[in-house]
């Protein structure tokens, strides 16, 4: 292995920098966001699908999920507006609209949207959406204020990042754990944590080697920082392959009960 390794590392050194040149690490972290909103929307539609049928929809996410991860995409895009940065910008745009949509299809038990708190709900995010972009273009107090307090707001982004992954995190490794110990075979939740361990590998990569202009925190990059504090912490999947294996019995279980006669 090491003999393999010494023999090709000239050329894994010209790849990698070949991917770095060619902001290969930043482009695949956006396709990872794209999978996982594509995904996030996919959960959030079989569940609501089976509230119009009044069948009991699939297991979502730990309470305060959706609003940890709406605390730490909206100052980091703030970041990306203030930096100029496609990537920072499209990705949590993106990301946003995405969690907004599957928040509103979970929280509503009749499958309807017709209560006063869903109308007011889409109320104030499309009064942000339309009137935000047009009060940043004409307002120069609120361009100075951004910039006068960017070093807060980038530390609040990494900061948030921290809160999600030490709460929603570890409810979502927690209820993954059950799910499989209770002998479930559905891995789309599991998979979907996979993208997004990759979406934020790839860019913390990639900002490592090229860090923003962004007030560092702790000397680091803060949208370095907040891919790392994500992608470092495995708990979610050695949970999830944990309880899949203790599992074992609990599916046995429940093979031979659907194959029982009725």
């Amino acid at each position: 292995m090491f003999d393999w390794f010494e023999t090709h590392w000239g050329e894994i050194g010209g790849g990698l920098q070949w991917a770095l040149d060619n902001a290969m690490f930043q482009k695949l972290s956006a396709l990872m966001s794209v999978i996982f909103a594509v995904g996030l929307f996919a959960l959030g539609a079989q569940h609501h699908a089976a509230a119009v049928r009044k069948e009991v929809g699939p297991k979502q996410f730990p309470p305060g999920y959706f609003t940890l991860l709406t605390i730490q995409l909206v100052p980091m895009m703030i970041t990306g507006f203030v930096l100029h940065d496609p990537f920072i910008i499209g990705t949590r745009v993106g990301t946003l609209a995405i969690v907004l949509l599957v928040y509103g299809m979970v929280t509503s038990k009749d499958a309807t949207f017709a209560s006063r708190r869903y109308q007011l709900w889409m109320t104030f995010w499309l009064s942000v959406a339309i009137l935000g972009p047009m009060v940043w273009t004409e307002s120069a107090h609120v361009r100075a204020f951004v910039a006068d307090y960017q070093n807060w707001i980038s530390w609040f982004a990494v900061a948030a990042m921290l809160v999600f992954v030490i709460h929603g995190q570890i409810g979502l490794a927690k209820e993954l754990f059950a799910h499989f110990i209770e002998g479930h075979y559905s891995v789309k939740r599991l998979n979907l944590q996979i993208v997004k361990f990759f979406a934020f590998l790839f860019q913390s990569i990639h900002y490592w080697y090229f860090p923003t202009v962004a007030p560092k925190f702790l000397g680091l990059d803060p949208i370095f920082l907040q891919g790392f504090i994500t992608a470092a912490p495995p708990h979610v999947m050695i949970g999830s392959i944990v309880g899949f294996v203790h599992g074992a019995e609990a599916r046995l279980r429940r093979r031979r009960a659907a194959k029982a006669p009725a």
